[in-house]
């Protein structure tokens, strides 16, 4: 269950392992069941993707330019392989003859999917057409690897030096952060980013800052203008249209869209736009309360410092009166806590060397023993990517047990103090091992459709946006929380303070998170230039201008490398199934409850083996409704429509 964290030749390894695959593949198109056709595809793929899957995963959090090498050298073995198995004609039949033997429920959901798979990924097509779909392929996963590139060392590329003084409005747990020697490095590192727009007085630096981030991986100068993404993104976009139009599709959107639960990318556009017409006007209150509040002409660096001051003002207190409470192993006790609660297992911290001193290895047991492993990478670094994710090692197979890892990047612990976590680096911890119990906790022993494989791309974030919930429950604080020296939890006063502001500036928010998936959307039904777009979506979604130096779109990870196109919009209808659900489980009992129970059995230990919405249907008793999105939200508006 140990992955290898020292591969060594992996050109070569991934080239015997699928110079082994094709051989298995023929195999199996001369199979008549399922367990001579799906089984040793299964097995195949299960042994070849958990090196793919480490491989990739050292890149990200370890990147080292000779490493980087060897990895792109595997990528086009990969990708070629992987078309060479999606396009075999004989296994698509194998898969379709299946249709007519005597096959399970799963199995024959797994094998419908599996046949509309090898359908989009270009079965059908012939000569030039199937010549250039494979070429096309295999240029977007250099493409996109190039992109992550380019950000992780346009980001480390920008430091400033600057002294004490000039950080007014730190306090000692932001100072400790970026202290060297008798100075302070400012960067561009997301934790350190953070800070220096929340929290630092001075307009002049905090707008030096964020200019130097906001541009990131551009044209701009600010950081080296050899990595600039735009040639990149440009590349992509007219790569994934052309291979939309060789499908048949009208464009990249609508291929997209025809592997997720929603209908078509007009619903999915209706939605958006929809939840822009609930926010708007909530939003428009909230940023005039800001610009009376700051009293001056309000610019992109003072959204976060002023709103954080107003919030201040209006609530009671600030970020930094939570962080003492939330050090690191208070926080991942409780959550560990809170997970047993939930679902009846154990997570347990055991001793075993990892890929960095940074990494914690966590076994998951139930009353049967260990189920699954965990590899938590919690703290920010150079040479590691920015954001937070999960990403799956191995799924469930025969005796092989599930693993994953978990990475973020939150403040690190010093000689003096250990990890004070920010409220909000809380919550992702909490999405993220959404993810992994999504992972973990399946039933399902088809790696093809165990955990989060084969789920819906507008179905996967459920798990951890209903997890984020749980965070803001009294009892989960009483869980999570001991003050780093007093060892006191979060006292209610404070505690009621973060609740009543749980929602503070929520429709902004809405409005951001729409623009984004408006953008994607609209993006991938054109090939005019993506910020031509961004500026036509802004007309309806945004209440500031964009500055000229923002390049943002540049470093948009999910989009250009992170499995998001034309599916950002995945976030905002996973948080509607999300809140109709906890609201649910809530009404039913909540934490410990038969309705919370039903979620495990519905959803998590089902994974991708049946329809996934008939499963929450199934789970829930009806469909969803958006109205428990603005709810969660805090949008008020008058709607009874339905979402189904």
């Amino acid at each position: 269950m140990k992955p290898n964290f020292q591969p060594k030749n992996i050109v070569k390894t991934i080239e015997r392992l699928t110079r082994n695959g094709l051989k298995i593949v023929k195999k199996a198109s001369f199979g008549t069941n399922w367990e001579s056709v799906v089984m040793p595809i299964d097995q195949m793929k299960f042994e070849l993707e958990k090196h793919i899957s480490v491989n990739s995963h050292l890149n990200a959090v370890m990147f080292s330019d000779e490493f980087n090498q060897k990895y792109e050298e595997t990528l086009p073995i990969i990708t070629n392989f992987y078309s060479d198995v999606s396009t075999n004609k004989d296994l698509y039949q194998a898969y379709n003859s299946l249709r007519g033997v005597n096959l399970n429920k799963q199995q024959q959901h797994i094998v419908k999917d599996v046949i509309k798979g090898f359908e989009l990924s270009g079965v059908g097509l012939e000569g030039k057409n199937a010549d250039r779909f494979k070429v096309i392929k295999e240029k977007l996963s250099l493409l996109s690897n190039e992109f992550s590139k380019n950000i992780l060392k346009s980001t480390n590329e920008w430091k400033k030096i600057v002294s004490k003084h000039e950080l007014k409005g730190y306090s000692d747990n932001e100072l400790v952060k970026i202290k060297i020697d008798k100075d302070y490095e400012l960067s561009l590192q997301t934790p350190v980013y953070m800070d220096v727009m929340t929290y630092l007085d001075n307009r002049d630096l905090r707008e030096e800052v964020y200019i130097a981030y906001i541009s990131r991986a551009s044209d701009l100068g600010i950081t080296a203008t050899n990595y600039n993404n735009k040639p990149i993104m440009d590349e992509i976009l007219l790569l994934r249209s052309e291979m939309a139009n060789i499908l048949g599709f009208e464009h990249y959107a609508q291929l997209s869209i025809t592997s997720k639960m929603v209908n078509t990318v007009d619903e999915v556009v209706q939605f958006l736009s929809d939840l822009v017409e609930y926010s708007k006007s909530q939003a428009q209150l909230e940023l005039e309360e800001l610009k009376i509040f700051s009293g001056i002409d309000l610019k992109p660096w003072d959204l976060e410092f002023y709103s954080e001051k107003l919030k201040e003002q209006k609530f009671g207190f600030k970020k930094s009166d939570l962080t003492p409470y939330f050090p690191e192993n208070s926080v991942l006790k409780g959550l560990f806590l809170t997970i047993e609660n939930l679902y009846q297992i154990k997570i347990k911290q055991i001793q075993q060397n990892s890929y960095h001193t940074d990494v914690k290895v966590l076994d998951v047991n139930n009353e049967s023993g260990v189920i699954g492993r965990i590899y938590l990478d919690l703290y920010a670094r150079e040479n590691k990517r920015s954001g937070a994710w999960m990403t799956d090692y191995q799924p469930l197979i025969n005796n092989q047990k599930p693993v994953a890892f978990v990475v973020c990047n939150f403040n690190s612990p010093t000689k003096d103090k250990p990890a004070l976590f920010e409220f909000d680096e809380i919550v992702t911890l909490f999405h993220e091992f959404g993810h992994v119990l999504h992972h973990l906790l399946t039933k399902v022993k088809y790696p093809c459709a165990s955990g989060i494989s084969g789920v819906p791309w507008d179905g996967v974030e459920l798990p951890s946006q209903y997890m984020e919930f749980y965070v803001f429950e009294k009892q989960v604080i009483s869980l999570i929380s001991s003050h780093y020296k007093t060892r006191k939890p979060l006292p209610d006063e404070l505690y009621n303070k973060l609740i009543a502001s749980k929602n503070f500036n929520s429709a902004l928010s809405m409005l951001r998170q729409c623009e984004f998936a408006l953008w994607d959307l609209k993006t991938h039904m054109s090939t005019r230039d993506s910020y031509t777009i961004l500026k036509q979506v802004q007309r309806k979604t945004s209440l500031m201008p964009m500055i000229n130096e923002n390049r943002f779109l540049n470093t948009f990870e999910h989009i250009f490398s992170g499995g998001y196109a034309a599916g950002y919009f995945s976030y905002k209808w996973a948080e509607v199934l999300a809140a109709d659900a906890y609201y649910y489980v809530q009404k039913k009992g909540g934490i410990g409850s038969d309705a919370s129970r039903d979620f495990l059995y519905n959803i998590l230990e089902i994974g991708g083996s049946l329809d996934f919405m008939q499963q929450y249907i199934k789970f829930r008793g009806e469909n969803p409704s958006v109205n428990a999105l603005l709810k969660a939200n805090g949008i008020i508006h008058s709607t009874k429509e339905r979402h189904d």
